[in-house]
């Protein structure tokens, strides 16, 4: 079994960091943030438009696997018409090669007035 690359997450790069100040790094549970997910899906190993595909393997090219990487978290929201919903504001093709490589936990880039509850209901047990 290949050695997965040790990631290092940060924050967004400044253009794309919605909470600016107002945002923290929270560390989460792949596999409750993927039943989570419901909009704009990556689905397992990339997706059939290119697009996607090519950000996809863009992001698994990055990663790689066995080599230290510092990466820009995955931002997420809760979503606001469903209760046991998250949104994927940034990071959702680096999320998705993170989860397919097998991580069990990341560190998500979030609001701090959510931070409490996201961590309550998808950090790690």
């Amino acid at each position: 079994m290949k050695k997965l690359s040790e990631v290092h997450f940060v924050p967004p790069r400044p253009s794309n960091n919605l909470w600016r100040d107002e945002g923290v790094l929270v560390t989460l549970d792949v596999a409750k943030l993927d039943k989570a997910w419901r909009y704009n899906r990556v689905p397992e190993g990339g997706a059939e438009d290119l697009d996607t595909r090519f950000k996809y393997d863009r992001a698994k090219t990055w990663i790689g696997v066995g080599q230290e990487v510092e990466l820009w978290a995955t931002t997420v929201t809760k979503e606001d018409d469903e209760e046991e919903a998250l949104c994927f504001v940034e990071g959702r093709h680096s999320f998705a090669v993170l989860r397919d490589l097998g991580y069990v936990t990341i560190q998500a880039w979030v609001n701090k007035n959510e931070a409490a509850e996201i961590k309550r209901r998808y950090g790690p047990k």
